[in-house]
């Protein structure tokens, strides 16, 4: 496993006992943090300094979410408990757009689409579930009223919602309440619009897609789950598969895969997320570990032999393309990772109110150096030849 090296650390002015919970990038030498004093922030990259123009404050009662807008990061939406979402220019440090849900719902997920005027909002239930946790589906241009509703779908607060890289009209939805659901947005009911679940038998903390479509159209079906509990899973969504929520055991072919609690597996204390590697389309997950005090990031393998599984994807400590941020941020949970993939410098923020900058080398830890690739493979390739047993998945 490759080491990181601590590059800077800033604490963005922030006041004392804040959480930094989500990076975006803000242009080409800036990243924008959201943070628990429910403010936005604007920092250069190198310094980790707070840009003079690069505050705004209150943006909502209770901020939850933080996304990009555009392709330049001059725009970015937010949302908050207080029902709305908010798109900022963080240039003139005002709100462009803004969208109220149709009920008082407080909002904890939200992912957007510029290219077809997309905005997706997902409700928090601050009740004890079953309850209502509508996810609404916005045209942009005509902000009065969503275009689309989904009202049945999940009966507990949203956590995640991830819209297909290569087919943003497949919405993948997840939530507390153990499923996710995957909807066309074409559709305009929201029966017609559901065309699977998945019931991961536990609450889901994150979700999303797996390969890529232009790569591989099998891979571009698959699903990663992690639940609350830190237990990882695999399926796949066919592309003709309509299930209904009352059939939520109905399922593809292909079993799922279960990996079950990485924890141990990883010597991770908890998951942080899955991240994916726009050059090189490999996902990492980020794996923590306050008592130890670090942050690993492990790239996910494909199916090691074709009598595997085609959902036996794998995660290992021992994998040369892994990276350790040593130290981390100390006793306090990592809440994002963000990759600088033109220079390789990673960025981290947490619950200890600071943001920090780590080399990771060529590839920034999400694909590796070109030397570690190349054993990497060359290994692979002399295990096959000398027909040794593959590892199991961790």
């Amino acid at each position: 496993m490759r080491t990181a090296k601590l590059l800077a650390t800033g604490d963005l002015d922030l006041p004392p006992d804040s959480y930094i919970y989500d990076l975006r990038p803000a242009g080409n030498a800036a990243l924008a943090a959201l943070s628990s004093d429910n403010s936005i922030r604007t920092f250069d990259r190198s310094s980790l300094k707070l840009l003079p123009d690069g505050l705004i404050q209150n943006a909502h009662d209770s901020v939850t979410s933080l996304e990009n807008w555009d392709d330049e990061g001059n725009v970015l939406a937010t949302s908050g408990r207080d029902g709305v979402v908010r798109f900022w220019d963080r240039r003139t440090r005002k709100a462009v757009m803004q969208f109220v849900n149709p009920k008082p719902h407080p909002l904890s997920a939200i992912t957007t689409h510029a290219a077809t005027s997309l905005l997706i909002t997902g409700a928090e239930l601050q009740k004890d579930p079953p309850g209502d946790a509508p996810i609404h589906a916005w045209d942009t241009r005509s902000p009065a009223a969503p275009r689309l509703s989904l009202l049945e779908s999940h009966t507990d607060t949203i956590t995640e919602l991830a819209l297909h890289p290569e087919q943003p009209s497949a919405l993948l939805s997840a939530s507390t309440d153990g499923l996710v659901s995957i909807f066309d947005l074409r559709q305009a009911d929201e029966d017609d619009a559901l065309r699977a679940v998945l019931n991961h038998r536990s609450a889901v903390h994150h979700a999303g897609w797996l390969g890529s479509a232009a790569s591989n159209s099998s891979s571009s079906r698959d699903v990663w789950v992690f639940g609350t509990d830190e237990t990882l899973g695999f399926y796949r969504v066919d592309d003709d598969e309509d299930v209904s929520q009352s059939n939520a055991t109905a399922q593809s072919e292909i079993k799922p895969v279960s990996i079950g609690d990485v924890r141990e597996k990883l010597g991770c204390e908890y998951v942080v997320n899955v991240y994916r590697s726009l050059s090189s389309g490999t996902h990492v997950v980020a794996a923590g570990n306050t008592s130890s005090q670090h942050l690993d990031l492990l790239p996910l393998q494909p199916p090691a032999s074709a009598d595997d599984s085609p959902l036996a994807y794998s995660c290992v400590t021992t994998d040369p393309r892994a990276m350790r941020l040593p130290g981390a941020h100390g006793d306090e949970i990592v809440r994002d990772v963000w990759v600088d993939e033109s220079s390789g410098t990673l960025f981290s923020c947490g619950e200890d109110g600071k943001v920090r900058a780590w080399d990771g080398g060529e590839g920034g830890g999400a694909g590796g150096a070109k030397e570690e690739r190349k054993a990497y493979r060359k290994e692979k390739k002399r295990e096959k030849e000398k027909g040794k047993e593959r590892f199991k998945p961790y």
